[in-house]
């Protein structure tokens, strides 16, 4: 059983992944870009399964970096632990501001991210915003124009995460020696799996925008335009009670999250994974 919270996300209330056969667990995933954001509570899964469950919706990303799981890739440590002084997750405890997964890099089918809680820390509230509604419910005359414009998108420090210049994380979003231009996308995507459309409004990350046709466009109204329409808190879901055993699911291009500055011991596991099992 599901209920709609605030019109943005949903929460299913009997739901168990120990339970779920493997074509139930590619059905749920198949209905994650079209609920956005899904809270489900008190799962008790170990590191294995709550890899099986992400792997059985889609390809999980396993990069080898040093916040990675080192008996489980695919789990991204997200924690403010350290061991003999030296971080050992991501997004260890200062403030993230709006983002999605790989703003600075071209897009992909990599659609969700998956956070399963361990320990969930004082006072933590991760917010959620529907950019998909929130592109839908504009007047028609911007619509038209943003379905006109293209944007760079570049990683920079001190934006929507500040990290000191000797921290190794940096290096992780830094993507300039790969991408010295940043990244071309458009303001509207499409959805590579269920082709719908909406705002690819990760403000922080864009340096640069500009309609197609070559008609001038006026970046600092259009930006200011959007934070007022787009932050609007009918958009918005805020979960501010993580407790262990709460799994959340939500898509990379019909929403974006942000969260708080950490307090107490805070331990998530981090999954980011496609739909491609989902839509065999």
């Amino acid at each position: 059983m599901k209920k709609r919270i605030n019109n943005v996300a949903v929460e299913y209330t009997d739901l168990d992944f120990n339970e779920m056969s493997k074509d139930e667990i590619k059905s749920f995933g198949k209905s994650i870009a079209n609920d956005n954001i899904i809270v489900v509570r008190n799962q008790n899964l170990n590191e294995s399964e709550i890899l099986r469950v992400c792997e059985t919706i889609g390809t999980v990303l396993k990069p080898n970096q040093f916040f990675m799981h080192p008996e489980y890739p695919g789990l991204f440590r997200v924690t403010n632990e350290r061991k003999e002084g030296k971080k050992i997750g991501i997004f260890a405890d200062k403030e993230l501001d709006w983002h999605s997964n790989g703003n600075a890099r071209p897009s992909g089918k990599e659609c969700c991210v998956a956070l399963y809680c361990i320990k969930p820390g004082i006072d933590s509230i991760t917010s959620f915003c529907d950019t998909r509604q929130a592109y839908n419910d504009l007047p028609a005359d911007i619509k038209e124009i943003v379905n006109d414009v293209d944007c760079t998108f570049m990683f920079q420090n001190n934006t929507f995460y500040h990290l000191d210049k000797d921290d190794k994380e940096l290096r992780m979003f830094d993507n300039s020696r790969i991408y010295p231009k940043g990244v071309t996308k458009s303001l509207v995507y499409k959805h590579p799996y269920d082709s719908a459309k909406g705002l690819y409004f990760s403000f922080h990350y864009i340096t640069k925008m500009w309609r197609r046709n070559g008609i001038a466009l006026d970046e600092v109204w259009l930006k200011q335009y959007l934070m007022q329409h787009v932050f609007q808190e009918k958009y918005m879901y805020h979960h501010n009670t993580w407790k262990p055993g709460d799994f959340i699911f939500m898509d990379q291009f019909h929403s974006i999250h942000k969260r708080n500055e950490v307090k107490g011991n805070r331990f998530l596991y981090r999954l980011s994974f496609d739909y491609e099992n989902c839509y065999e």
